[in-house]
């Protein structure tokens, strides 16, 4: 390995897959990988059986169009959407807003107040969708949420 590594040039993409982490595959990774990105699938985190879950890849360009969609056909239901930024979350939440859906935001931009304000009108089922960053992601129970879309890629497995 070491001879390859020296005749490949530099500055290179290289992919590493293994089923398991062994200190000769962390060796490896150390010799050949400059700032690598590790995804790992967890057994850790189990899918309670019960629950149906769906993933589609739309183009970047038809998400909102494809979201607005989805809870057009799920109408009804209450939601929680997850976006990867404050941004994100507030402007999805403006448009759906504009569209007619009882649409509210959640991040850590928001002051503690009206954080409070946002989760306590979706849990009073006051607003039907909750959209949200990860600050929601973690330690909340809100048991009559029907359904959650991770409207980005999520940064952890949990």
């Amino acid at each position: 390995v070491d001879k390859i590594l020296k005749v490949i040039p530099r500055d290179r993409k290289t992919f590493l897959f293994s089923a398991t982490m062994t200190k000769k595959v962390q060796k490896l990774q150390r010799a050949a990988l400059k700032n690598p990105v590790k995804c790992a699938v967890s057994s850790k985190y189990q899918t309670v059986e019960k629950l149906q879950q769906y993933y589609l890849f739309i183009p970047s360009k038809f998400k909102d169009t494809y979201l607005v969609y989805i809870l057009n056909e799920l109408a009804g239901n209450s939601f929680m959407i997850f976006c990867s930024t404050c941004n994100n979350t507030q402007r999805t939440a403006l448009l759906l807003r504009n569209l007619g859906f009882t649409a509210i935001p959640l991040h850590g931009q928001m002051s503690q107040s009206k954080r409070l304000g946002s989760l306590n009108k979706f849990k009073a089922k006051a607003r039907s969708i909750l959209l949200a960053t990860d600050v929601a992601s973690r330690g909340l129970d809100i048991p009559h949420v029907d359904v959650v879309v991770n409207f980005d890629i999520p940064t952890h497995s949990k």
